[in-house]
């Protein structure tokens, strides 16, 4: 039985306008944003290039970005998620 990876396999390359389905962040407007804010980082990655007049994201390049922007999410803090929330998810009375 082979083994599954637990990242998912990107594409080899894409334009942003057809950003793929299931390629965070899911959608060709929420990638303009991305690519407004991390466009240096993007290139510096190797996940950005232009050809001609149309960006193209580097499937290898956007994979080792995302890996390095990972410890940011491990800092996002959700309010809903503290325990003093407890009592409005589950209904009880928070611990």
């Amino acid at each position: 039985m082979p083994i599954k990876s637990s990242t998912p396999t990107l594409p080899h390359s894409w334009d942003l306008r057809t950003w793929p389905e299931g390629v965070w962040p899911n959608s060709d407007e929420a990638a303009r944003r991305l690519l407004r804010s991390h466009r240096a980082e993007l290139q510096a990655a190797g996940a950005l290039t232009r050809i001609g007049r149309n960006l193209v994201f580097m499937g290898a390049g956007y994979q080792k970005w995302l890996a390095s922007q990972a410890p940011n999410v491990t800092q996002y803090d959700v309010p809903m998620n503290r325990p003093e929330h407890a009592s409005k998810r589950f209904g009880g009375a928070a611990s």
